[in-house]
């Protein structure tokens, strides 16, 4: 794992302290089980308030939470619904793509289920043998069922499955594909992969239409296995030049990083946002403000904290990763504030300003969250 995200990381002492009164300075055994012990009992003792319980501990006042489902205490207004979105990409056979290394066995053996069981919501026991139907039967109506249900953004990770580059696909042309392969095995990847550019596409408009955003993960993933040189955000420039998605607004989640100066130059596109969130940990606090400032002296309407808080271990949970991210983030932005400030480049009032606007403001603005 990456330095900060490994287990013995001191951090994580410092979470520990400030999340359950950890009362040591070392991850020996007996004390690690002692800190569990008391995780344990303070999630009895907090029920389902314990998810809030939490939040107010790493004092964020809204979590967007990115989940195939929304658990029990992950409730509107402190938490937000960002649905995962990317099982419907991939309808077809993915026994070729799995082959291509563990990761993605694993990847679209997930995809597969999810899908199964959101075809299953309304009430296909298999694949729409049309096209049409398949949009127009299936995911037309989840959207809009997700929207409901209170999502305000839908998740794409097909980086961990494939490239980013989605060409522009006549839907005659995906309709002829999704025709000939929906019942056969043997299929051809390069119309596979039209396939997959249609949907995408689709799915985004859909999503414009109702009032989505789209959270696409870019740059660098988890894993040995996941392939970089195909996660840029510069890959997606066909998608967020095409006239037909003006309306929906792009996320570029984790803000592309190693290609932070890629996302820097997306971001003058009128849909297209960006957050800092996994940055927080991949690198260090030093490095995370270069990036801030650098996006902030270009276009500080459109830049956004984020954590992507999650599970590692049984003593390294999301609560602890949000403890991390949040810190650091913090510290980032108020570095590269404090730097912009020397330099002259704004004042206290403007950077004030600034900082209220990424944490809070521009998702505020962008997810027409009503906050008190």
């Amino acid at each position: 794992m990456p330095v900060r995200l490994r287990a013995n990381n001191p951090e994580y002492l410092e979470a520990w302290r400030g999340l359950y009164g950890y009362k040591y300075n070392d991850f020996s055994e007996t004390h690690v089980r002692e800190l569990l012990e008391t995780k344990r009992r303070i999630k009895r003792e907090k029920g389902a308030a314990y998810p809030v319980w939490v939040l107010d501990r790493l004092g964020i006042e809204t979590m967007l939470a990115n989940r195939t489902v929304m658990g029990r205490g992950l409730d509107a207004p402190r938490f937000r619904w960002v649905w995962n979105a990317t099982p419907m990409m991939f309808p077809l056979n993915n026994e070729e793509a799995k082959k291509s290394n563990p990761q993605r066995q694993t990847d679209f053996t997930d995809d597969e289920r999810r899908l199964k069981d959101y075809l299953g919501e309304f009430k296909f026991t298999r694949l729409p043998d049309k096209l049409d139907d398949y949009l127009s039967k299936f995911i037309v109506p989840i959207l809009e069922k997700r929207k409901r249900d209170g999502a305000i953004a839908v998740k794409i990770i097909a980086a961990y499955r494939r490239t980013l580059e989605f060409a522009d696909v006549p839907e005659t042309e995906a309709q002829r594909i999704y025709s000939k392969y929906s019942n056969d095995s043997s299929l051809n990847t390069a119309e596979y992969k039209a396939l997959q550019d249609f949907l995408f596409r689709r799915i985004a408009l859909e999503c414009g239409r109702i009032g989505l955003a789209v959270h696409i993960h870019v740059g660098a993933g988890e894993g040995g296995w996941f392939y970089n040189s195909t996660a840029s955000p510069f890959l997606l420039d066909s998608v967020l030049n095409d006239p037909k998605l003006k309306d929906t607004n792009f996320v570029l989640i984790h803000g592309g990083l190693p290609f932070a100066q890629a996302t820097r130059f997306l971001l003058d596109k009128g849909n297209v946002y960006a957050d800092f969130s996994s940055q927080a940990f991949l690198t260090s606090t030093r490095e995370l403000s270069s990036v801030i400032r650098s996006w902030l002296e270009f276009m500080p309407e459109k830049v956004m904290f984020g954590t992507d808080a999650y599970p590692m271990t049984t003593a390294v949970g999301w609560e602890e990763i949000g403890w991390l991210t949040t810190k650091s983030a913090r510290l980032a932005l108020a570095m590269a504030l404090t730097e912009m400030m020397k330099d002259g480049e704004i004042t206290r009032a403007r950077a004030s300003e600034l900082a209220r606007m990424v944490l809070r403001e521009n998702a505020i603005k962008l997810y027409g969250l009503k906050l008190n």
